[in-house]
């Protein structure tokens, strides 16, 4: 394990971060009248969901957690609401922002390279759903990593007993 816990973090903020945003695009698509995704239903959708999301939103939920550890050090928060707040601002901030980069390539006369699929194409998918979503599952992985960076912080040292 590393130092500060990085890896349980970012592994966290992977995991967490698309599982929670491919649920709730899945829970749209469930929920919309006219289905828009050719997608099976029930749990075999949500896995789906969940198998693409992962696939295709490791980089933007990469991202999201490293500036959200960043900025929370930065400014020194150490509430779990100024966490949730910054996620459920940053995070749809950067669908937005990467799904938009997609949708600029795609107007391109070439072809884009294979590579950026799997950087943008994730959050176009989102920005498409609903750039709304973003806000709950960004901030429902902002909590989670916030009680893993809580529970890899240093610990200041107590002084030792004096037991005889």
């Amino acid at each position: 394990m590393t130092r500060r816990g990085s890896l349980a973090y970012y592994l966290a903020a992977w995991i967490c971060g698309c599982f929670f945003m491919s649920a709730l695009v899945w829970l749209k698509d469930l929920a919309s009248a006219p289905l828009q995704l050719a997608t099976p239903k029930g749990a075999a959708g949500l896995l789906f969901f969940c198998f693409y999301g992962l696939i295709l939103g490791a980089f933007a939920s990469l991202v999201s957690a490293f500036l959200l550890r960043r900025i929370a050090t930065a400014f020194r928060w150490t509430q779990a609401w100024q966490w949730t707040l910054a996620g459920a601002v940053l995070s749809p901030f950067l669908i937005g922002l990467f799904g938009a980069w997609w949708r600029r390539v795609m107007w391109h006369p070439r072809e884009p390279p294979r590579w950026l699929s799997l950087l943008a194409f994730g959050p176009a998918v989102v920005l498409d759903a609903g750039l709304w979503l973003a806000i709950p599952a960004g901030a429902a992985t902002a909590i989670v990593l916030y009680r893993i960076h809580r529970a890899f912080a240093p610990q200041p040292e107590s002084p030792p007993s004096e037991s005889q």
